[in-house]
């Protein structure tokens, strides 16, 4: 009853806002459950947009020379796209290497999260360039995933969006210690728990549904749930140096897709590794 009366306050200061979140986030979502079933081929060339957009959005906000912004783009795409030409050892040990990296960078972020301001992102233009690869580059790993097992790219993106959704509704009804005040105003340490335990019953749903038991995917939810939330954060300090609120405007209620896809970038990575690491130890 506390999270309808909330949701219902916010709809009286802001309708039309909450409307066209709520109305975007579905039609994104049924599209993307509908292209993983049904079309791979439109699911890769959606991941390979989505990449794009995101990449021009981080470009302005760290102000990265746009044409080294589309070479560093053009290269973090490009290895799915001539998966038929290249030896089968060679894309297996980019992926694994580029898996390692990226958790490397991640850990970095949380520790530039953990103490910004007194630590930010170098904003050297090589520096820049290498973060921009490092953020879009494992967004190949979703059509390779879809490829493999439909299941599993459903539940990275259940884990996103609960981690998301839920901490958000939790947040609003018992929040009151804030988790990064010097970041986002609006995350408090118990929408993130509650975030969390969502995931937690989220994939536990999932584990069932699918007939996958292993208890190892709890541990594979909840990490992944942290690193979304490292991925939400990372974002805004970009936004903060950049003294703006949102990284676009092409998503009506959610402003860009960096906005919308921070998390996703950050647990994709991590997902995958600890998927691969859980089916060599079966």
């Amino acid at each position: 009853m506390k999270v309808l009366i909330i949701v219902i306050d916010d709809m009286g200061g802001g309708m039309s806002e909450l409307v066209k979140r709520i109305l975007t986030g579905s039609v994104l979502a049924l599209v993307t459950v509908w292209l993983i079933f049904q079309s791979p081929t439109g699911f890769a060339i959606a991941v390979a947009i989505v990449a794009v957009i995101i990449g021009v959005e981080f470009t302005k906000l760290s102000k990265i020379p746009a044409l080294l912004s589309w070479f560093i783009m053009t290269l973090a795409l490009m290895p799915p796209i001539f998966e038929n030409f290249l030896p089968v050892l060679a894309l297996e040990s980019y992926f694994i290497l580029l898996g390692f990296v990226s958790i490397a960078f991640w850990l970095k972020n949380l520790y530039l999260v953990v103490n910004y301001p007194h630590k930010k992102p170098s904003n050297n233009t090589f520096n820049q360039a290498i973060s921009l690869f490092l953020l879009i580059a494992p967004l190949v790993f979703l059509p390779l995933l879809q490829g493999i097992n439909q299941d599993t790219v459903l539940l990275l993106l259940f884990i996103v969006w609960g981690a998301d959704s839920i901490a958000y509704f939790s947040g609003k009804t018992f929040g009151k210690h804030k988790l990064a005040p010097k970041l986002s105003g609006g995350k408090t340490v118990e929408g993130v728990i509650g975030g969390l335990l969502g995931v937690l019953i989220i994939t536990g749903l999932w584990m069932l549904i699918t007939h996958n038991l292993d208890w190892r995917f709890l541990i594979l939810g909840f990490v992944t749930g942290i690193f979304s939330v490292i991925g939400d954060l990372y974002e805004s300090i970009y936004k903060r140096e950049a003294g703006v609120k949102d990284s676009g405007n092409i998503l009506p209620g959610h402003g860009g897709m960096f906005d919308r896809l921070d998390g996703m970038l950050a647990a994709t990575p991590i997902f995958t590794s600890l998927l691969i690491l859980l089916q060599y130890t079966q």
